[in-house]
């Protein structure tokens, strides 16, 4: 009863907070002096950054209730100690908070990372107490709070603890930028091994990723060992000069995306199969309207299977984007009570298939291929199917190589000239060393036109040097 009586009591002083700055928008936002917006700014910020840790910590609550069926069929909620997360947590918050399954998840980590931080030498310490601490005094912002404790990832609690109590000075003036360098500086005083034994999980964690991003656009992104991408950026730049140069392409970026593919395309050989189905008419959901794919078996066909991945795309569970390859094939209705057809059965992640399971939640699938999920507080959210109908393929849009040519030296439209393999190694080598250095950019800046210099006997005043350091000390 007494707990009840607390959340009570915080959902109605946010509730007049809200009220309050609602009030406060009415008497007007833009008028005043250069000081007083300041002042009104500078409190705002720490005004959010204070709502932030107090969201953390009904986060950390909201996270630890259990939901649990008795021997009577009733549901309980038992609630855990501060910094245990249930499996359906996640996917509560990323209703609440209209986030994506990974923002959510993301969330609810940093939350419990923070604000449960058990006390020191114990299994439950995570050593970010002081973030949290600092958001609460309204002198640390998420986002910076965040950058922090990235960078601190896999260090043990008691290093975490001492980094991030040696930075608390700097969080009220500092970005994060800045933040991130002063803890690597810090790492690399305590303990270098750690820096280094990060630099070697980075290289084993390399890889390309691609998604679907504008109509007929796809976005990829890759992380390369340096010396692996030296090379390949060398082979890369030098055929898109020449796509350059011979207007094919008239921009450098262009050139480069399509002198990647063509170098990838004459390495390996592409066969497409068509399989064509019905869809329908409103959603542009793929159909088995006859059933033809149906079974009575559990598991479903290669057809049937390939037919509803193709129609969902992803997983359906509100907010998650896993490829459908990487799905579970789920009966909406559990079998044998629910066929094995495509109006059954719908793509689910492993951890969203198990979240579904739990109880309080409930699914269905209509007959257009729409996914609606609802909550166990109620909240209901709804996924569409792929729009085969409407969407647009690569082949079908122009390819952006007609364009007119930029003014100028074409190559030179993004501020970058060709890339020699010095400038390559001057960017990889002393970019983010262990000791924390900003990342080097060569920048090629070639005159569009001679001058003559004609020595004189005057010398030009020397300038004299800027009284503040680069970097401000330790």
């Amino acid at each position: 009863m007494g707990t009840s009586s607390r959340s009570d009591d915080l959902l109605d002083a946010v509730r007049r907070a809200r009220s309050t700055l609602s009030t406060g928008r009415a008497h007007g936002t833009r008028d005043g002096t250069r000081e007083e917006l300041t002042a009104t700014l500078g409190e705002l910020r720490a005004l959010v950054d204070e709502a932030t840790a107090l969201q953390d910590e009904v986060l950390v609550g909201l996270v630890s209730l259990e939901p649990e069926r008795a021997e009577d069929g009733t549901v309980r909620e038992v609630r855990r100690a501060p910094g245990h997360v249930a499996l359906d947590a996640p996917a509560i918050v990323s209703g609440v908070l209209c986030l994506s399954a990974v923002a959510a998840e993301q969330r609810v980590r940093d939350a419990v990372r923070r604000a449960a931080d058990g006390p020191e030498g114990t299994a439950t310490e995570t050593g970010l107490g002081g973030l949290h601490a600092a958001m609460g005094q309204g002198r640390l912002d998420a986002y910076r709070a965040h950058v922090v404790a990235a960078e601190l990832e896999a260090c043990p609690a008691d290093v975490r603890r001492t980094v991030v109590a040696a930075l608390d000075e700097w969080f009220a003036r500092e970005d994060a930028a800045r933040l991130r360098r002063r803890v690597r500086r810090l790492l690399a005083t305590i303990d270098p091994d750690l820096l280094r034994q990060r630099a070697e999980r980075a290289r084993a964690a390399t890889g390309l990723r691609r998604w679907v991003d504008e109509p007929g656009v796809d976005t990829w992104l890759g992380t390369f060992p340096s010396e692996e991408a030296r090379g390949a950026w060398a082979a890369i730049d030098a055929l898109a000069q020449r796509y350059v140069d011979d207007g094919t392409c008239a921009r450098i970026d262009r050139a480069r995306a399509r002198a990647l593919t063509d170098l990838v395309l004459q390495q390996a050989t592409v066969t497409t199969t068509v399989v064509e189905h019905e869809a329908h008419p409103v959603t542009g959901a793929l159909l088995d309207t006859i059933d033809a794919l149906a079974t009575t078996a559990y598991r479903p066909g290669a057809a049937l299977a390939a037919l509803v991945r193709a129609r969902d795309g992803h997983c359906r569970f509100p907010g998650c984007s896993v490829a459908a390859r990487w799905c579970d094939l789920d009966h909406v209705v559990p079998w044998p009570a629910g066929p094995t057809s495509a109006l059954n059965l719908v793509c689910l992640c492993r951890r969203h298939h198990r979240t579904k399971q739990r109880p309080g939640w409930r699914t269905r699938l209509a007959p257009d291929g729409t996914y609606t999920v609802l909550d166990p507080t109620g909240r209901v959210r709804t996924t569409d199917p792929r729009d085969h109908l409407r969407e647009r393929r690569p082949r079908d849009l122009p390819v952006p190589d007609d364009l007119a040519a930029p003014p100028g030296r074409p190559r030179l439209t993004v501020p970058d000239g060709p890339h020699s393999d010095l400038e390559h190694a001057l960017e990889s080598l002393l970019g983010g060393d262990q000791w924390g250095r900003a990342p080097c950019r060569v920048e090629v800046r070639r005159p569009s036109r001679r001058f003559t210099v004609a020595p004189t006997g005057d010398h030009p005043p020397r300038r004299p040097s800027s009284p503040w350091p680069d970097a401000p000390p330790f």
